[in-house]
């Protein structure tokens, strides 16, 4: 399952992938064939099983954390089966929608980031980054134009896509190539999985690299992610998924290790931009 998410997460973005784990605990529920007696350790046994994914879906684990206290406090021992059901099912539609709100509202914070003749540099743009690029073209008609650098076919389709029905100019490139456009440059825009006590943020691979030459080059990073995404635990403890695949490179045989994520230190990043609108570097949302 694990994998499954990993894999889901990097097509689609946290943001996405939340909303769809969530949708997927409601669909299970409603199939759920059990006693009354059953119903909670059922639902407490899925939540568990989200929580310690690999690595660690923050935003996804707080509001499953919400939904435990909640249904400890809501669920009564004289109701029937089907109002057990619903009930659980009413509690984790306003977990999406807290979710969706906070989103909402940093995309809406996130417009003030962008003006005219801007050249914004995204990696593996997250659904608020994707957004916000697309809102200010469609609601204040900003001209700007935005270097795309290639993560993975698919999240690069989507945002190619998104762009371009947006009418956005734009360029992509692979992130390794990024010297050659980054002197055109003046803004970095990136998502995050976590961002971590120790003032790290947990991103998709290539991130640190990108971020790192926009910090050297005095190219201003922003940092858009809803207060659900910061985490009470350092970045070690994360649960990174680590894996080592044996390959084969001219005629010889070794171990590659991979990480699922970059490590990214928050001392590069140069704006941090939540629903309650821009924070000092350091200073956490209760």
């Amino acid at each position: 399952m694990y994998k499954l998410l990993r894999d889901l997460g990097n097509v689609h973005g946290i943001a996405t992938m939340t909303i769809l784990s969530l949708n997927s605990f409601i669909e299970s529920i409603q199939q759920l064939k059990c006693s009354k007696k059953e119903t909670l350790p059922l639902y407490f046994e899925l939540a568990n099983a989200l929580k310690n994914s690999q690595p660690n879906i923050i935003p996804l684990m707080h509001l499953l954390e919400q939904f435990e206290n909640e249904m400890r406090e809501s669920l009564t021992s004289d109701m029937d089966l089907e109002t057990r059901r619903q009930k659980t099912i009413e509690i984790l539609q306003k977990k999406i929608e807290l979710f969706q709100s906070n989103a909402a509202r940093v995309t809406e914070n996130g417009l003030n980031y962008i003006n005219d003749k801007d050249v914004i540099i995204v990696h593996s743009a997250s659904s608020v980054v994707t957004t916000i690029l697309v809102q200010a073209k469609k609601k204040l008609n900003r001209c700007f134009k935005v270097i795309i650098l290639e993560h993975n076919p698919e999240r690069t389709r989507q945002t190619v896509r998104a762009l371009r029905d947006a009418g956005i100019e734009h360029v992509v490139a692979p992130a390794h190539n990024l010297s050659h456009y980054i002197e055109g440059a003046n803004k970095m825009f990136v998502g995050a999985l976590t961002i971590t006590s120790d003032h790290k943020i947990v991103a998709p691979t290539g991130t640190a690299g990108t971020v790192s030459l926009c910090h050297l080059n005095k190219i201003c990073v922003h940092l858009f992610a809803n207060s659900l995404h910061y985490s009470d635990r350092d970045s070690t403890h994360q649960e990174i998924y680590e894996e080592q695949e044996e390959t084969n490179s001219a005629n010889m045989n070794f171990y590659m290790t991979t990480h699922s994520h970059d490590l990214v230190d928050l001392e590069l990043i140069d704006h941090i931009i939540t629903e309650t609108g821009e924070i000092q570097k350091g200073t956490y949302p209760v």
